[in-house]
């Protein structure tokens, strides 16, 4: 049986994980290091959901809200982050086929 040490070794090996100290300032803050925000692709504004999970605390990036509103005749995207034009458009139009047949509300 491997002990927790060759697990962390092996796993620190497979997905290269970043390890640093951090320290909390007098309000409580914590500042993430730009190498850590850059390889987790974080910027100003990024919401993180904090878990306390034993004695540790996980941090684990929220997905921003992003949509498609119509907005006249033509859809938008809405709100911020990373935006998978590809995936919008393929549920625009699985809505608007979805829609076809149905009576218009006015």
């Amino acid at each position: 049986m491997i002990g927790n040490g060759s697990q962390n070794a092996i796993f620190n090996a497979i997905f290269k994980t970043m390890t640093t100290i951090l320290s909390l300032d007098r309000a409580g803050r914590i500042i993430i290091p730009k190498a850590i925000r850059e390889k987790l692709h974080l910027v100003p504004g990024t919401s993180l959901q904090a878990e306390i999970i034993g004695d540790r605390i996980e941090l684990t990036q929220v997905p921003p809200e992003i949509r498609l509103e119509k907005k006249g005749k033509r859809r938008v995207v809405v709100g911020t982050g990373s935006f998978d034009a590809v995936e919008a458009v393929a549920e625009a139009r699985e809505d608007y086929l979805s829609g076809i047949g149905k009576p218009r509300s006015k």
